[in-house]
């Protein structure tokens, strides 16, 4: 027994660990698309707080313009979607940089806005026809049914009869296959098909084959109008939905893939979006707000040549993890003597839940948009990383007991401690709070999936925390009475085994999400029942 092998462990365990952060982080080869730029991308003007539900909004002309200075290398068009909100100063600030755009009309159930966005459309059509390619004159309003398919017809035939440039009308595919009859009135047909969002997801294997099936599909409904595929897009973080994965490397492939594919058909395409879109996060979860092929600083993030690195800044985060890991061995060896192996299963223990902390951290800087979920995330945080410090405390140790949620609650009341060890305290309340947090993640997974993600990082470091405190038989319980534990272990364990079937076999953040609660609840209802040694 000696602590000097706490070093050479963690040296160990820190290229094991560095091996693998490589090899999730390494450049991917990923075949070029023949084009400088994207033919054109979906734009919204929002920042930070900003968002379209604040009717007094007015973006100023000079963001806009930023904004545009942006995209220029990334594409020569854009399109729009309504022309409130100084969205009407798109055009004149397009062609001052020699861009163009698709300009939408926001058709709505208001007639007054109505009405404002046709003739403001009309007369932006006819001072800047060569800038403005075509109007699309409403944005998925049968699928929202804000407008019956006889009055959109109607407004459809009403701007065509007023502008010099192209008409259409845009929806999700299904509704084009509904109402067919609105095709007469457009010059051409606009489509969205987002794979990711289909009513049985689409994987990325199969995502852009997809969209050129639907698109020959829809063509085929309509031989003699062109079909424009308006929104076609894959985002960058997020749950999974079935075998659907969000990433960096797969919003890259799909774009990329999308764009050969549209040169080969010779079909139009527009990607969604030019920016990630912070406020869409409130409505459609952290997914929502990661489609931007630029991201919400301003930043590229999607290439059309050379290889993908698919976590950039990966060295930082190792760099973070690794000094993590090494502070608690560290604090380890200032009170424990283990052998050899000992140290060097604590080592990789140690990297193993610190990558896990890193990857919370990184999870909710990308989820987090208010100070309320901020503080609750931060919180979270807090708890995960405890748990496994406390937890190797008390294995190195080799004292601390659990205490029944009953007692601990007692004893909280009365604020008194009889006989009862800090550490001892300290596990037992981060045992409980990481149970009725994991059920309640679990549970909401069950009740309102779409939008939530899967906590996995979160609770990855606490489920390998209590899985060694099991193993090494230390924090056995100091009581018989464990109903409460054993309830919420059991409601874990049920509602995380309801959402792998919900999600299916495909969805690996299901699973992964499933094997962290089985851990977690397992450690609670196979723990020993002597008295730690």
């Amino acid at each position: 027994m000696s602590r000097w092998f706490a070093f050479p462990a963690w040296l160990f365990a820190s290229l094991a660990a560095l091996a693998v952060w490589w090899w999730q982080g390494r450049p991917v080869p990923m075949a070029d698309v023949a084009l400088e730029r994207v033919p054109c991308l979906s734009y919204a003007p929002f920042r930070g707080r900003q968002t379209p539900f604040d009717k007094d909004l007015i973006i100023p002309p000079q963001q806009i313009e930023e904004d545009l200075r942006a995209l220029k290398p990334v594409t020569g068009c854009v399109r729009t979607y309504a022309v409130d909100q100084g969205l009407a100063e798109v055009p004149r600030i397009a062609k001052s940089l020699d861009m163009t755009v698709l300009q939408g009309v926001w058709i709505g159930a208001e007639v007054a806005r109505n009405e404002r966005e046709i003739e403001t459309a009309i007369a932006l059509a006819r001072r800047y026809p060569d800038t403005v390619k075509a109007l699309v004159v409403g944005n998925e309003v049968l699928l929202r049914q804000e407008q019956p398919g006889a009055a959109l017809i109607a407004m459809i035939q009403r701007v065509k009869a007023a502008v010099p440039v192209p008409v259409t009308y845009a929806d999700v595919w299904e509704f084009w296959e509904r109402n067919p009859q609105v095709a007469p009135a457009v010059d051409f047909v606009t489509i969205h098909t987002l794979p990711y969002w289909e009513d049985h997801p689409v994987a990325i294997a199969d995502a852009v084959p997809h969209v050129g099936a639907t698109w020959a599909r829809v063509q085929a409904l309509f031989p003699d109008k062109p079909v424009f595929i308006g929104e076609a897009g894959w985002p960058s973080a997020g749950r999974m939905r079935e075998g659907a994965l969000p990433s960096l490397l797969n919003q890259t492939r799909f774009i990329r893939e999308l764009l050969k594919l549209a040169g080969e058909k010779g079909f139009g395409v527009n990607i969604v979006e030019a920016f990630d879109q912070p406020w869409k996060r409130k409505l459609e979860g952290t997914v929502g707000g990661h489609w931007g092929l630029v991201d919400a600083d301003r930043r590229v993030r999607v290439t059309l040549q050379g290889p993908v690195e698919p976590h950039p800044g990966w060295p930082a985060r190792f760099s973070v993890a690794a000094a993590l890991a090494g502070l608690g061995v560290l604090a380890i060896a200032r009170v424990a003597r283990l052998g050899p192996l000992a140290w060097f299963v604590l080592a990789l223990s140690a990297h193993a839940a610190a990558a896990a902390l890193v990857i919370a951290w990184a999870d909710i800087e990308t989820q987090s948009r208010t100070l309320a979920e901020w503080v609750l995330g931060l919180a979270q945080l807090a708890v995960a990383a405890a748990v496994p410090a406390l937890a190797a405390h008390a294995i190195a140790v080799g004292r601390a007991a659990f205490i029944p949620a009953h007692t601990l609650l007692a004893a909280l009341q009365a604020r008194r401690w009889p006989g009862a060890q800090p550490l001892a305290i300290g596990l037992s309340a981060l045992r409980l709070a990481v149970l009725v947090g994991a059920a309640t993640h679990s549970l909401a997974l069950v009740a309102d999936p779409r939008y939530r993600d899967f906590p996995v990082g979160l609770y990855a470091a606490p489920a390998l925390a209590f899985a060694g405190l099991a193993i090494w038989g230390r924090g056995a319980s100091a009581g018989s009475d464990w109903r409460e534990e054993r309830l919420l272990a059991w409601l874990l364990a049920a509602a995380s085994a309801a959402v792998a079937v919900i999600e299916g076999m495909l969805n690996t953040q299901a699973l992964a999400w499933l094997g962290t609660a089985s851990v977690i609840a397992l450690s609670v209802l196979c723990q020993r029942r002597s008295v730690a040694r």
